[in-house]
């Protein structure tokens, strides 16, 4: 059987790394990156170049699905390599999908997309208290940095192609996923983070479910956790098995 192809913008990075040899079970995976390694799989591009983009899905074609991590990822980074890779880039990604007819494409956006409701200063994020109501993708947006503005964008991107050109888009608002899968390190992570096994079940999740648009926290089921995961796990079929107050369950 043949198994259709999936593209990871970003591949190298964090994310890509965890989720890209568990894909491997049901796609054709290949990636782009900035930054080496590459390989016969894995080509360099700027996704802020809109040329290098189109020209890795056109050798590639087709392909089925991307998952787009490429970006910016540091909160506190400036506003011109915000604009230009995480807005700009993202916008070169979405078009160039467009016109390759990939179906589908998962968006890595982030919690920051409603940072602010735990305050812009550092250290507001290490004792802030739990909302009375977790904060879920029905709350208005209040972006907490330049970098939150631009994921709030891609999220809007992703909308406006689906609606007009019918391109399938899951945008994960992705909580704290630590190299070496340790919430224990900051406060903040206790109710923020994102274990590997359950990055790896939401993005198959995010790749299979019957869903056209749709925007979710990703986060796992963390005691305390700022965010709703009611809506990804009715629609994507998310079933988050760790709780960094056990560090890891069953």
């Amino acid at each position: 059987m043949i198994k259709p192809k999936l593209l990871i913008t970003g591949i190298n990075g964090l994310i890509g790394r965890v989720v890209r040899d568990p894909l491997g079970k049901s796609f054709e995976v290949y990636g782009l990156d900035l930054t080496p390694p590459f390989s016969d799989r894995v080509f360099q591009a700027d996704i802020a170049d809109a040329p290098q983009v189109s020209q890795v899905l056109d050798r590639l074609a087709p392909v089925q699905c991307v998952i787009h991590l490429a970006g910016q990822a540091a909160v506190d980074t400036a506003w011109e390599p915000v604009l230009r890779v995480n807005i700009q880039g993202t916008r070169n990604l979405y078009e160039a999908a467009r016109v390759s007819g990939v179906k589908r494409v998962v968006f890595a956006s982030s919690n920051h997309v409603t940072g602010a409701y735990e305050g812009f200063a550092p250290h507001l994020h290490l004792h802030r208290e739990a909302e009375p109501v977790p904060i879920s993708v029905n709350h208005p947006i209040r972006p907490d940095s330049d970098y939150g503005v631009s994921k709030a964008f891609g999220e809007i991107l992703a909308r406006y192609y689906c609606a007009r050109w019918g391109m399938e888009s899951i945008c994960l608002r992705i909580g704290s996923v630590c190299e070496d899968d340790d919430p224990t390190t900051d406060p903040r992570f206790l109710r923020t983070w994102l274990s590997h096994r359950d990055l790896v079940h939401l993005v198959e999740c995010s790749l299979s479910a019957n869903v056209t648009f749709g925007v979710y926290y990703g986060v796992s089921n963390n005691k305390g956790a700022f965010w709703d995961l009611s809506n990804a796990r009715a629609e994507l079929g998310y079933d988050p098995r760790d709780d960094a107050s056990r560090r890891f369950a069953g």
